[in-house]
Formats: C-alpha cells, sequence, structure tokens
C-alpha cells in the first residue's frame, strides 16, 4: 500500500464501557477486537481506550468508536472541543424499520436536547464523524437516507472471518461426548435474544424431523424457558448453552447446517466462521447479509415460518458448502476488512492509498 510506509497511523477505539460483564461473545466487540488485531498486523498503533486510562484525544489520529447511542452520549462533542485528526464512527444499526419512518424518529429526536431518541443521538454523532463505517450497503443505505449523512462521508467496511486452525477437539469425539447424532442442524450465538428467532428455527427443525443444537449464552426469560420445554418433549433439540472455543470450532466442522433466521443480522458473524469451517449456511434476508454470503446461502423471511422450514430442507438437502468455505477464506478475511478501514482513515487524512 503507498503511504504506508510514510504514516503509521495511531488509532483509538472506543466501545461502551458496559461490554465489560457483557455477553462476552458479543459481535460488536468481536469486531472491534479483531479489526483492531488487524490494524496492527498492518503496522499501526490501536490503543483501545478506558475511561480508567485517561489518554489526550488530540495525540491520535484517529478515534474510531462503536454502536454509539446513549452508551456513548456526547462522544461528538468531545471530539469538536479536542478532538484527534478523524472521527471515525461505526453505528451498529440493526433495524427492519422503514428508512421513512426512521428519519422522522431521528429528526424528532434532533429537535431538542430534551427529547432524546436513539436514531437522533444516532443522527448527531454520525454527522459529527469525518466518516461512518457501515458493513454492508443496507447499513450504508439507512446511514445516508435515513440520518441525512453524505455518500461521500460513508464507507463500506465488510466484516471478516479467521481462517480456522485445526479443530483441537475431534468431531467424532464431539459428538460421543455430548450425545449428538452424525447429522444435525447448528445455531451459534445468544440465543435467548428474541431477535435470534430461535423459537420459529427449532419449530421448522422439529417439524421436519432433523436434529438441531443450540450453543452459546442463554439469558433466563420466556425464550429459554419456552425452548426448555420444546427440549424436554423433543430429544432432537439440543440446548448446550455457552461453550469453549475449541468446543464451538469442533460443532462448526461437525453440523450439517448453520442456522441464523435473526429478525435483523447486520453481518452474521458466527455465520461467517462456520462457513470457513465448511458448513452450509441459512440465514435471513433481512440486514446486510447479502453482502457476504451472496448466492452462496439459502435466505429466508424470518418472521415466516413456511420459509424458514422451506429454507432449511434446501439447505439441509445441499449440504455443506465449499464454495462459500472458498469465497469466506478467499474474500471475508479480517485482513481484508483491517485493509478497507486503513484506506477509509488515509482517505479522510488526504493520504493517498
Amino acid at each position: 500500500m503507498s503511504g504506508m510506509e510514510t504514516r503509521r497511523l495511531r488509532v483509538g477505539f472506543l466501545v461502551p464501557a458496559g461490554f465489560a460483564v457483557g455477553n462476552p461473545a458479543n459481535g460488536i466487540l468481536e469486531q472491534a477486537r479483531r479489526q483492531a488485531e488487524g490494524l496492527r498486523r498492518r503496522g499501526h498503533e490501536v490503543f483501545e481506550l478506558n475511561p480508567w486510562c485517561w489518554r489526550e484525544p488530540a495525540t491520535l489520529d484517529v478515534l474510531h468508536f462503536f454502536l454509539g447511542g446513549p452508551e456513548l452520549h456526547g462522544i461528538e462533542s468531545a471530539f469538536v472541543a479536542r478532538g484527534p485528526a478523524v472521527l471515525a464512527f461505526s453505528p451498529i444499526i440493526d433495524s427492519n424499520q422503514s428508512f421513512a419512518a426512521y428519519r422522522v424518529v431521528a429528526a424528532l429526536g434532533s429537535l431538542s436536547r430534551r427529547v432524546m431518541t436513539i436514531p437522533g443521538m444516532l443522527r448527531r454523532q454520525a454527522r459529527a464523524s469525518s466518516v461512518v463505517i457501515c458493513r454492508s450497503r443496507h447499513e450504508a443505505a439507512r446511514v445516508e437516507r435515513s440520518l441525512g449523512v453524505p455518500a461521500s462521508r460513508i464507507a463500506i467496511v465488510l466484516n471478516g472471518t479467521a481462517a480456522p486452525s485445526r479443530p483441537v477437539r475431534d468431531a467424532a469425539e464431539l459428538r460421543s461426548a455430548l450425545g449428538l447424532p452424525d447429522e444435525f442442524a447448528l445455531h451459534v450465538g445468544a440465543y435467548t435474544q428474541e431477535r435470534k428467532n430461535a423459537l420459529r428455527l427449532a419449530d421448522a427443525a422439529q417439524r421436519l424431523g432433523y436434529a438441531l443444537v443450540l450453543a452459546g449464552h442463554a439469558a433466563p426469560g420466556p425464550v429459554l424457558d419456552a425452548l426448555q420445554r420444546r427440549a424436554a418433549a423433543n430429544r432432537s433439540l439440543r440446548l448446550l448453552g455457552y461453550v469453549d472455543e475449541a468446543t464451538k470450532s469442533a460443532l462448526y466442522s461437525s453440523c450439517r447446517v448453520f442456522c441464523l433466521p435473526s429478525l435483523h443480522e447486520g453481518t452474521g458473524l458466527a455465520a461467517l466462521e462456520a462457513a470457513a469451517c465448511g458448513a452450509g449456511v441459512l440465514i435471513t434476508e433481512r440486514g446486510g447479509t447479502q453482502d457476504y454470503f451472496a448466492g452462496h446461502a439459502r435466505y429466508v423471511n424470518p418472521t415466516d415460518e413456511d420459509s424458514i422450514e422451506r429454507g432449511l430442507r434446501e439447505a439441509w438437502k445441499a449440504g455443506r458448502g465449499e464454495a462459500l468455505r472458498e469465497r469466506v477464506l478467499r474474500e471475508l478475511t479480517w485482513e481484508r476488512s483491517a485493509e478497507a478501514l486503513e484506506r477509509a482513515y488515509l482517505n479522510c487524512l488526504g493520504v493517498p492509498a
């Protein structure tokens, strides 16, 4: 990359403090962590900012904050007062609200600081930023059409995944230890969040007679109660809860289909991880997923149970996905993501890439 030899960037990454005690598999935190690692490999300094370790903002070339909204309320004012050369914002907007309705709510929240709406806060933060980093064309359109940010200040930086290492845990041993069948569908994520749509997925798998394994963070509440009732009546449904990395990798390498029929997905990081291990993918049609999985996944309407059942049947029949695995490992790595992020920063700084 030209310009790289003469400009080593000092970048501060900022995420909401609540992530420190939240879901350990938080996708936003994973994105930030992996992109920071990628930037470091490209020779840049990346500082993980936190309120217990003060750093003068003006010592940074770039301050990049993630999620925004009330968790980082006022960050744009601090930037104007004493910030670095570039303020970059990754808004992480997971919403199915129409662009027009979202624009109205954003405008209402911008009329007065006494009228607080999350879209209104995001609008102020996005408009004050040098560049808004979006995960997909869908998110970029939301930022432009609903928050009123010019396209010239929006950069699409696709997320990525790491090339799978050799599984630490043997797949056959895993199935034996957990009592899993030779073929099963898999979902990994915070499956008790309503957005993940695990109840509809479980019902579709049961109707088809397919074994389904759910793994990941599980919080007490009505969704977990309903899933536990289904699991008690259906031995083909297994709830594993949180699993370590070795077990997760073995599950990806063993499953026939990975399923993510969420109400909305900005990327679907777990689906990318599974695809890198060769799993076939069923995923929601809502959000930015088609930028990642292209024509190599089965897309479903997450609120239509027939669509989920039909998509699961087709994905099961197709089996594991070699073409998708090759695409992911070639085009959707964290190295590619960090390179695109670097390009967005340098463009704001006027440094040729």
